[in-house]
């Protein structure tokens, strides 16, 4: 199962700038263990990436097994409603994985990777604070 981590911004599909915000591959930072991800963040003093993450209704039903596999013992997801974060906030911890990881690149196995994929990000983020667009860390299953 190959999966990445997206950034899905709150606008239409037919918004103009709408490519922008699918330039994030994703998959060298969602094949980062979670815990090590939290810890990094906690190292940045920056939210964990995971805690921007939300699913639209919707799309829950459609991968309940995969999600479920994905969630810690005793954690629990509640689908009923999207949740947005602001995309400055999104920036912050982005950018402080960033900072701890170009500190420490033995900390990862394929911290260039995963550092391309956090510089998508904070691009796109960047873009979405600029427009003051609110956003969500979605998942690729």
């Amino acid at each position: 199962m190959s999966i990445a981590y997206y950034i899905c911004a709150n606008v239409s599909e037919d918004d103009e700038d709408y490519e922008v915000f699918l330039d994030v591959s994703g998959k060298a930072i969602a094949d980062v263990d979670e815990d090590l991800l939290e810890r990094l963040a906690e190292q940045a003093n920056v939210m964990p990436l995971m805690s921007f993450f939300s699913i639209p209704e919707g799309e829950w039903d459609e991968y309940i097994e995969e999600v479920e596999d994905l969630l810690e013992e005793g954690e629990e997801f509640d689908p009923s409603e999207v949740t947005w974060f602001s995309a400055a906030e999104g920036l912050k911890t982005v950018s402080g994985l960033m900072a701890i990881i170009e500190k420490d690149p033995d900390v990862l196995e394929d911290a260039e990777a995963v550092l391309d994929d956090l510089q998508a990000m904070a691009r796109v983020l960047l873009h979405l604070s600029e427009r003051e667009i609110s956003w969500h860390l979605a998942i690729d299953i």
